[in-house]
């Protein structure tokens, strides 16, 4: 092992990422297993890994269903509509956004709601679309530059 990370620093090549080698035996029942393989596949990820994360204080989310993509699309599609009218309405002077609605305060009030909800879309798509990872600090190279 010496050997091998003389040999890397000789030549230029970054140290790689710490080799996970340790293992942790637990005995769980065969109903617990499958409760694990179950969740583990909703997930996402292998046993290791989803156990790994929950140790590590981690709490992986469930894949969406077909029907909840299909939705997140729709939702994201009707964001997009939102945006691209608000930016719209944005782009009116005063004067031409009064001859649009006929009533300004109305359409004010309107504008600023929209903007509200499009902030809240964004954020609803950016947390949905998260991957799955494990938290900060849960190998020593990350460690290592936290430190640095």
């Amino acid at each position: 092992m010496e050997h091998e990370d003389i040999a890397n620093q000789e030549s230029g090549q970054e140290k790689s990422a710490p080799r996970r080698d340790r293992v942790v035996v637990t005995k769980v029942t065969e109903q617990e297993l499958s409760m694990i393989k179950d969740t583990a596949r909703q997930c996402g990820m292998t046993r290791s890994d989803f156990i790994r994360a929950r140790a590590l204080n981690y709490r992986p989310r469930q894949r969406l269903s077909d029907g909840e993509l299909d939705g997140l699309r729709q939702l994201a599609a009707c964001r997009t509509d939102m945006v691209n009218f608000a930016n719209a309405l944005h782009g009116l002077s005063d004067n031409e956004k009064i001859r649009l609605f006929r009533h300004r305060p109305t359409m004010l009030e309107w504008y600023e709601k929209v903007a509200k909800v499009t902030d809240r879309v964004t954020d609803f798509l950016h947390s949905a679309q998260k991957a799955n990872s494990y938290p900060a600090g849960t190998t020593e190279e990350e460690g290592k530059e936290e430190n640095a």
